[in-house]
């Protein structure tokens, strides 16, 4: 089963940051759902990730996976070689300078080996991917020192009272007709 997803989105952060955030690709588990471990095992001569090591987890199963990395200035692409779930896979993230901050696209294709319902593949892989985009977002602005647009209110005092253990409410016995 084989799905896609897109994504358009701007930061106010500058082009040079954003890739520098992307091209470090092991804090992928910071802010990416699915993944769990990211591991460079080699580097092209500006020193941006070519071949990578990720344990995953798509759609609820765990896999191993090679990944390649293609960099240019401007765009980072990435292909799934190997799979330890027959899984595959292929993406970029393609940013650009505008009037308003910087424009990231993010775009994913994902095929599972596993048959899913395409409606299900879908939906989770568009809500794991819009995930991923609010994760991204805060991760920049973390990475390039912007502070949040709000602060986090504190929990009045008192609005909360927790109650003690009432104890079991079924009798005391599993056991049906013993009390």
């Amino acid at each position: 089963m084989r799905t896609k997803t897109d994504h358009r989105f701007v930061v106010d952060v500058d082009p040079e940051q954003v890739m520098e955030a992307l091209l470090t690709v092991e804090r992928l588990p910071d802010w990416s759902p699915s993944h769990q471990d990211v591991r460079v095992a080699t580097r092209d001569s500006y020193g941006r990730p070519k071949r990578v090591y990720v344990s995953a987890n798509l759609m609820g199963r765990p896999d191993r996976q090679v990944v390649e990395y293609t960099c240019t200035q401007d765009r980072i692409e990435w292909k799934v070689t190997e799979s330890s779930a027959g899984a595959g896979g292929k993406g970029w993230f393609e940013i650009a300078d505008t009037e308003d901050g910087t424009e990231v696209w993010y775009h994913s294709e994902i095929r599972l080996p596993i048959p899913v319902p395409g409606m299900l593949l879908k939906r989770t892989a568009n809500r794991e991917s819009e995930t991923l985009v609010e994760n991204f977002i805060a991760y920049i602005e973390d990475y390039a020192g912007i502070e949040p647009e709000a602060e986090p209110e504190p929990y009045p005092e008192g609005a909360y009272e927790p109650r003690g253990y009432a104890g079991p409410l079924y009798g005391g016995s599993f056991e049906p007709g013993l009390a």
